[in-house]
């Protein structure tokens, strides 16, 4: 009878950690049969390890089972999952001893006692199935309500060692006196390991919160930046424009008096050469149909030159309405801006940006590639900087407006030669 209610209880388990997150992440579809086949054969581990009555083995394999759910079932990074699979082990322990300290405080039993009379089983399993049903449901409320965990490592390790203390403290107080007392006590004690476990999430919670508001601004601040440097080259190129219309008339009439005198059509024919090459810069020397992408690269060729840098482009003219204006300068202005500098730190003779956007079966494509100084390519994948002074948001801020657009960003660097990929649904 124990043995047929531990496993009930580990298949609640495991359906309860899945349902934990279902409204949060989204499922991984692919392979779907093999993973619910491998879940399966680590529940039925799971449960064989019952049979060893090893309590550090229990809960180490109910760990693994409450990991391998969430990892293997939802996108979210191991990380995450580990973090939730901690917790939720830690429910799964609460309630296991909440249900016997239960029964035993109600009878006026010792611990011992209580687990070893087989008329209690059932009691206890029962209220560790609703303890289990009643604090998975509001841990998923607490889950829903955030969209990130944003946590750093030393914060994730005090977690994790403040668990591991309550769990030693409290298992070597109820083997003392599990034999003589009932469980009066240890549901007293547990309450305030619980208090504090909350208040520790809370905590914790609002801190990242506040990290996730301190990034949202930052990514604001730095949307802003590239606008007004966007806004300055129109305003640059405004003011030349000016300034031709406002000597359109004198050339005008210098170039009429030239044609009018019949032996100055040599220098009639240069200075209407100069006019025309005047003129001709007012024009973008790249169209696009997206006007912010259009001031983007016109913007970039202009500094390339300034870096005797090569600018090859191979972009196909589509629009791409779906992503707004500002989106558009983080994306573009960040990697293109990056590649720059990137450039400008290596010898003249390496200095060449390759840009390529490609609209093809459904797809748009976006690559950027340049060479690049040695560094760590860790440091970008994990948002850090790698230059002195620099915050390192730049990228980070690139790919969190790729996701907004449920598009996918990729970083690599192979022999020194930087690369960007991007690829977004063609909404259109």
């Amino acid at each position: 009878m124990q043995f047929a209610l531990d496993c009930v209880t580990t298949l609640l388990i495991a359906i309860l950690c899945f349902f934990m997150l279902f409204q949060k992440y989204e499922i991984k579809r692919e392979k779907l049969i093999l993973k619910i086949v491998v879940l399966t054969g680590i529940i039925g581990i799971k449960i064989s390890s019952i049979l060893l009555k090893i309590a550090p083995l229990n809960l180490f394999m109910s760990w693994i089972m409450c990991f391998s759910v969430i990892f293997l079932m939802y996108r979210c990074n191991w990380r995450t999952a580990l973090i939730y699979s901690i917790g939720y082990d830690m429910i799964v322990l609460v309630t296991d001893a909440f249900g016997v300290l239960f029964v035993s405080a109600f009878y006026g039993n010792t611990i011992t006692e209580t687990l070893g009379a087989t008329d209690l089983v059932w009691h206890h399993h029962i209220w560790n199935w609703i303890m289990l049903l009643f604090l998975s449901r509001i841990i998923s409320l607490v889950i829903r309500k955030n969209e990130n965990i944003n946590v750093r490592w030393h914060e994730f390790i005090f977690y994790i060692f403040l668990i591991l203390y309550e769990v030693i403290f409290f298992a070597s107080v109820s083997s003392a006196i599990q034999n003589y007392m009932s469980g009066n006590f240890l549901i007293f004690l547990m309450l305030g390991f619980m208090i504090l476990d909350i208040c520790v999430m809370v905590i914790l919670n609002r801190i990242s919160s506040a990290r996730e508001s301190e990034q949202r601004l930052r990514l604001m601040q730095q949307q802003e930046e590239l606008q007004h440097q966007m806004y300055q080259e129109l305003q640059k190129k405004y003011a030349e424009t000016c300034k031709v219309a406002h000597d359109i008339n004198r050339h005008v009439s210098s170039l009429k008096a030239l044609i009018e005198t019949n032996d100055c059509s040599d220098k009639a024919q240069k200075y209407l050469s100069e006019l025309t090459e005047e003129s001709n810069r007012l024009y973008p020397a790249i169209k696009n149909q997206n006007p912010m992408l259009e001031i983007i690269l016109n913007t970039t060729k202009a500094k390339c030159l300034s870096y005797n840098i090569e600018f090859n482009m191979s972009i196909e003219d589509f629009e791409m309405p779906f992503i707004s204006d500002m989106d558009m300068t983080t994306i573009f202005s960040n990697l293109l801006d990056n590649a720059i500098e990137a450039c400008s730190e290596i010898a003249k003779s390496r200095r060449k940006i390759r840009m390529i956007m490609r609209a093809q079966m459904g797809l748009i494509v976006i690559k950027i590639t340049n060479p690049c100084a040695d560094f760590n390519i860790s440091d970008v994948k994990f948002g850090r900087s790698t230059k002195k002074n620099h915050s390192g948001i730049g990228l980070s801020n690139v790919r969190k407006a790729v996701e907004k657009y449920e598009g996918i960003m990729n970083v690599k660097k192979e022999n020194n030669i930087f690369c960007v990929s991007i690829t977004f649904v063609n909404k259109i």
